[in-house]
């Protein structure tokens, strides 16, 4: 199992929130300050943005980015992003295809209608 760009930049915040409820504080209100202060961060390494009001959610890794790491290119999705746009073109070649031979054995099934000599 291979762990992707997205997933390694991801996992520090992860671990950031999986630190602060392992803490041992038992004021319970800190505690979710500080998960929803993680929380309300961009999931992109080293970005501080704060996404509270304004987030992007990517549909590979169901994370919350800030407008500038919203894009899958940017943060790391941008390689199931081309295999899905890949799956999408396969499947668009293979019906042309299909209609294609449709359309020929329809031609040749009426070439023998033609003119008699």
């Amino acid at each position: 199992m291979s762990i992707t760009k997205c997933e390694t930049k991801i996992n520090t915040k992860e671990m950031d929130i999986k630190e602060t409820t392992n803490s041992k504080s038992k004021n319970i209100d800190e505690i979710l300050e500080k998960v929803s202060a993680i929380d309300n961060t961009c999931y992109f390494t080293k970005c501080k943005n704060r996404i509270k009001d304004i987030a992007v959610q990517c549909k590979y890794c169901n994370k919350r980015f800030c407008i500038s790491h919203g894009l899958p290119e940017i943060h790391g999705c941008g390689e199931a992003l081309s295999e899905q746009k890949h799956a999408q073109n396969q499947t668009k070649l293979n019906m042309k295809l299909k209609q294609m031979q449709l359309e020929r054995k329809s031609k040749q099934g009426g070439s023998g209608k033609g003119k008699k000599k």
